[in-house]
């Protein structure tokens, strides 16, 4: 079946002619040996001949294939694929731009405001009050005075 399958994608090549020798005696040594892709061939020289006798009334223009490749766009496509630039260069601008604006967000944000001044502390002494009515120590009664 998957030699079938390969055979049968050359067949079309196969009737025009335009196979390489070797593929073509491979296609052949195929259809000796396999009924369906006989038929199929058979089939495909069927409507061959069948085009082959509605066309040779036909008149068509010199410009005729230019014209057909015209009307559905074949020209403005090729045209664009030749005349594309490499976009590598803007990505590149454009990413480290917007690496340039993340790094500054992030620093922004991350930046320690500084807290609003407080009123000064009173130094406090590791000795507690005294209690009211309590008598000082006579160097405290000192330094009062």
């Amino acid at each position: 079946m998957l030699a079938c399958r390969l055979i049968q994608r050359d067949l079309s090549s196969y009737l025009d002619g335009e196979l390489p020798a070797a593929r073509a005696a491979r296609l052949e040594a195929h259809l000796r040996t396999c009924q369906r892709c006989r038929e199929e061939i058979a089939a495909l020289e069927g409507i061959n001949d069948q085009i082959r006798a509605v066309s040779h009334d036909l008149q068509v223009s010199q410009d005729f294939d230019q014209r057909v490749l015209r009307a559905v766009g074949y020209y403005q496509v090729t045209r664009a694929q030749r005349q594309r630039k490499p976009l590598t260069k803007p990505l590149v601008v454009v990413a480290l731009i917007l690496l340039a604006l993340l790094g500054m967000i992030r620093h922004f944000f991350s930046r320690t405001l500084p807290l609003p001044a407080r009123a000064p502390v009173p130094a406090v002494s590791g000795l507690a009050p005294a209690a009211s009515g309590a008598t000082m120590p006579d160097r405290d009664r000192e330094r009062r005075r």
